[in-house]
């Protein structure tokens, strides 16, 4: 059970979004959330009751439909906004002053 601050406002239902009722309705090139791993990613192939994930950083995994739900705009934004993060740290950059701060030194 997590805790929940005492004064802090219920969560609303009317934002959530539902679960697949079966697979049939999952489409490559979607934006799922898993609610295994807690994050959101973009649907690769559907394999019968199994989806097959990934995500901008190269990381693929495979979550049955049952544990799937429709991704909400904030986590559709998160996979734009990781790809960006990742293709940065893969230049050796981590931030766009850090190559000022090397030459620096």
């Amino acid at each position: 059970m997590t805790a929940h601050h005492p004064t802090a406002a219920p969560r609303s239902r009317a934002h959530r979004t539902t679960a697949f009722s079966s697979p049939a309705g999952i489409r490559p090139g979607t934006v799922v959330f898993d609610r295994t791993y807690d994050m959101p990613g973009t649907v690769r192939e559907v394999d019968g009751a199994f989806v097959v994930l990934d995500r901008p950083t190269g990381m693929t995994w495979r979550v049955h439909y049952r544990h799937l739900r429709r991704a909400t705009a904030w986590e559709r934004r998160q996979l734009p906004a990781l790809a960006r993060l990742h293709a940065q740290r893969l230049r050796g950059t981590d931030s766009p002053g850090a190559a000022a701060l090397r030459r620096e030194g």
